[in-house]
């Protein structure tokens, strides 16, 4: 070998051991520097992702992730220290701004009740208000109310009462109309109107015994106690557990219990026919029937206001098919009649439209109740009005037809009135008249009521003694009808010796003598008036 090799390669072996040094370093701090980054990265938005049977990371990150973004990301944002240690059911936390399609968030649009939210960073829930932005990883929760969710390519979700729903992917993959919604009801009810659905899109629910996957369909699901149960009313689904999938198609229902292979399949009940035409009702109350069908067990009704978005407005199962519309505001109503047959299936909705046009609103009376005996002090007035601008005011009238007023408040916005104008003892008649924003006037129904009186407590004016007997005498009260007499040994009339009603303002009495007694009057008057014994008077016959 040349001398000259020889020192090119003792020269070059040092600087490539050198070379390879640094790269190293290098890459050591690149990685140490993104670990830190990562760690110290502020709090972001996260979706929540469950691995399901067959998932990998690298299967989920080429699915989900942007190319800036590996499967080794995943690993150590979510700290994963053994990859051969996840399982189906892992979730895995991914930042919203590494998807590869952004998910747009859907709309809540009409909120009726109670409704509550838990995002997706967040542990604790929160109100639910209209127009708020529902995303990905965020749970509604409905206790005594209900929502209308509206996504991004116009499907509406409502969900009912006492329900609880995650929404797993909100993806709308712009102008190709393509869609992936996959949301998870944990529990309760749901109705949907699905926008037809593009090829490519999917749109999914899940339950925990069931999956329901819908190409552009109507239809409700509900979910507990180990079951799922589904009602198409329009178009199919395929209706998915543990043992298989089934179409289920329009006008059926099925339900699957968890642990189960059998799927039961049942016929929906018809739509109720209406026995009324979409028309304007224009008094209250007004009752909407619909004809019974034969094998239903029970009906259910909503009605809706077409004006707000949908907003539930009032949902109630029924024995028959009728509705008694009471408390209602002015405006335009989809109602919806379903039967429910005996398996507890519900049916093909009867839908019609009504427009409700009452002229002035007339109050409801809450309190005092028809034919109420009150006191003086306890003199108040309470109401109802479905329409908060409409004022009213309190008559008061000895005769039922008000033609004996005795007694009217100011038009107010208040819904209630403490009479603070004080009413003779007797018998009297109550209405609220109402004023609209057009000042036109309604009145009422009329109640009876009745004042209680005080009768003035009755005194012992004079005592005549003659031998063993003694003569009472006492002031008249008006109002009275009669009297009653106590006599007693002692002052506290612990023990009455002489009790005794009489009709005139005197008494004669034979006492012993010798001995003390105690006397008292009270009056007697009707139903209206109340009393109290007058002051005590002391009797004494001298012994000879």
């Amino acid at each position: 070998m040349k001398p000259g090799a020889i020192a090119i390669s003792l020269t070059m072996k040092p600087f490539k051991s050198l070379y390879m040094l640094f790269s190293a370093i290098f890459l050591c701090a690149t990685f140490l520097y993104s670990s830190v980054l990562l760690a110290q990265q502020p709090l972001v938005d996260e979706w929540h992702y469950t691995l399901r049977p067959g998932d990998n990371l690298q299967k989920v990150s080429k699915g989900l992730l942007g190319r800036q973004h590996t499967w080794a990301d995943l690993i150590q944002y979510n700290k994963i220290e053994n990859v051969s240690a996840l399982a189906p059911g892992s979730i895995i936390k991914v930042p919203m701004h590494w998807l590869k399609h952004q998910p747009k968030p859907a709309l809540a649009k009409a909120v009726s009740g109670s409704v509550m939210i838990k995002r997706a960073s967040k542990s604790i829930f929160k109100v639910l208000k209209e127009n708020m932005s529902i995303r990905v990883g965020d749970e509604v929760a409905t206790r005594d109310g209900d929502v209308l969710v509206e996504f991004a390519d116009g499907s509406t979700i409502r969900l009912e009462e006492n329900s609880n729903l995650v929404f797993n992917k909100l993806s709308h993959f712009g102008k190709t109309g393509m869609v992936d919604t996959r949301l998870r009801l944990k529990k309760g009810s749901l109705s949907t109107e699905v926008t037809p659905l593009v090829k490519g899109s999917r749109y999914e629910i899940t339950t925990p015994s069931a999956v329901a996957a819908v190409r552009g369909t109507e239809f409700r699901l509900s979910t507990g106690n180990g079951e799922t149960q589904i009602e198409v009313v329009k178009g199919v689904v395929a209706f998915s557990g543990e043992h298989g999938t089934t179409e289920v198609t329009e006008g059926n229902g099925a339900r699957i219990k968890q642990g189960s292979s059998i799927v039961q399949r049942t016929k929906l009940p018809e739509a109720p026919k209406a026995l009324f035409s979409d028309a304007v009702v224009d008094s209250l109350p007004s009752k909407l029937k619909w004809k019974k069908l034969k094998d239903a067990e029970s009906y259910q009704v909503q009605l809706t206001d077409s004006k707000q978005n949908g907003r539930l407005v009032k949902k109630e199962n029924l024995r028959d098919p009728e509705l008694e519309l009471n408390h209602i505001e002015n405006g335009e109503y989809d109602i919806s009649m379903r039967a429910i047959s005996n398996e507890g299936f519900e049916g093909v909705d009867s839908k019609n439209r009504i427009a409700v046009d009452i002229g002035t609103e007339k109050a409801t009376l809450i309190a005092p109740l028809d034919k109420s005996t009150l006191d003086k002090e306890s003199l108040n007035f309470n109401w109802r009005f479905v329409k908060p601008s409409t004022l009213g005011k309190v008559q008061i009238s000895k005769d039922s037809g008000f033609n004996l007023i005795v007694g009217e408040t100011e038009y107010d916005s208040i819904d209630s009135v403490k009479y603070r104008k004080g009413l003779p003892p007797g018998s009297y008649y109550w209405r609220v008249v109402s004023l609209a924003e057009d000042s036109e006037t309604a009145n009422s129904e009329a109640r009876s009521f009745a004042i209680r009186g005080i009768l003035k407590p009755i005194e012992i004016l004079s005592v005549n003694y003659v031998d063993n007997q003694v003569g009472l005498f006492w002031n008249k009260i008006d109002n009275t009808q009669a009297y009653i007499l106590q006599v007693s040994e002692s002052k506290s009339f612990d023990s009455i010796l002489k009790e005794e009603t009489l009709t005139k303002a005197r008494a004669h009495l034979r006492l012993s003598p010798g001995k003390r007694y105690f006397a008292r009057v009270k009056g007697i008057g009707n139903e209206l008036f109340s009393s109290k014994f007058g002051p005590i008077k002391e009797l004494y016959i001298e012994e000879k």
